[in-house]
This record gives C-alpha cells, structure tokens and sequence, in this order.
C-alpha cells in the first residue's frame, strides 16, 4: 500500500478490522499476548495499558493485565480516564478495587483510585488501527495519545498493539505527533529505530 493520509488510513482501517471474523481475532490476540509475553518485563515499575472498545473489535489486553499480574506481581497496572473537556488523560492504577465504567465513547475507565504521574511509567501499550514503517500511528483522531505520551518521560516504551502489518508512509504525520518505538501485530514484532 503507498503512502495515505491519515483520514484516508483510519477509514480504511476502522472498516478492515470491523471485517474480521470472531476466529481470526481470537487467533490474532492469541499471537499478539505470546509476543507480549516474550519481552522483559522485570524492570517494568509502571506499565500503562488501554483497555480494549469490544464494540470496535479492539486488541483485548485483559490476558496480558493477568499475566503481568501473575508473573511480575512488582509491576503497576496503569489505564487511563478521558477527560472531553481538554483532550488530556489522566491516569489510576488498575487495582482490584478500582471501580470501571463504560464512558460515551465505550471506553471502559477507571471511575476511581490512585492517580499516577505520567512521569512515573516506563511503557506504555498504545492502541491504535495502523502504524507506518517509521513508527507513525494513526488512531481515532482526537489526539488523546499524543497529548499523554509528550508528557511521559523519554526513555519510556511506546508499545504500538494492531492486528494489521504497518503501511509504508502516512503523508501528514505532524510535528506533535509521537511515534512508537515498538509496533506488535500477529506476524511480528516491529522495532522502530530513532536517531
């Protein structure tokens, strides 16, 4: 595929993954959390996750919460709630008190529980429907990710999650937009080199 805009690629790609089949997404989710499991998570103090939009056919990352949880217990879960006012995040730890509730969107947030400092995180699990082969994503549109992710520290992980292999160029990547260091799809695992 050659290089879009990223419109041209969101509608492109909203419409491919709402195609998939139930199997293939099970079989797709399955490869991805084996390469998820794969990584050294051990010096992972806080790690950031989304939680997945079902209705949007969504990578599911519950399997890999549960996993961090059973094999890096020291490892703090952290997800996000949106904020539609300002277009920022704010961000709790997913403990197992932790109330969560659908917000218009269909995101599933955190209601309450401890709020955490972007600063802190050292990876963060980015959603996403496709990346480019530099590391450019494109979401949903509204610039929630790029907003939270300026504010991370720089050697924090950018962990890009889709079901779909990475486009060769997005035309009108800007200058506030983050890339990832790491794309995972089914296929592979994509590492993305910076200067």
């Amino acid at each position: 595929m050659s290089y879009m805009t990223k419109a041209a690629l969101r509608e492109t790609y909203k419409k491919l993954r709402m195609l998939l089949k139930k199997e293939e997404i099970a079989a797709y989710n399955a490869s991805i959390l084996a390469q998820l499991q794969g990584r050294d998570w051990s010096d992972m103090k806080y790690v950031h996750t989304f939680l997945p939009i079902v209705a949007h056919n969504e990578p599911d990352m519950w399997q890999f919460i549960d996993f961090l949880r059973l094999y890096f217990p020291s490892s703090h879960i952290v997800v996000s709630r949106a904020n539609a006012a300002n277009y920022v995040m704010d961000n709790f730890l997913l403990t197992e008190g932790v109330t969560l509730k659908k917000n218009a969107w269909g995101i599933v947030e955190p209601v309450d529980g401890e709020k955490i400092d972007e600063k802190l995180l050292d990876a963060v699990i980015v959603p996403l429907l496709i990346a480019d082969q530099h590391g450019n994503r494109v979401g949903y549109g509204k610039g929630f990710y790029d907003r939270f992710l300026a504010k991370c520290r720089k050697d924090c992980i950018k962990i890009g999650i889709s079901y779909f292999e990475p486009v060769a160029g997005i035309i009108d990547v800007g200058p506030f937009d983050i890339p990832l260091d790491t794309l995972i799809t089914p296929e592979k695992t994509h590492v993305f080199e910076r200067d």
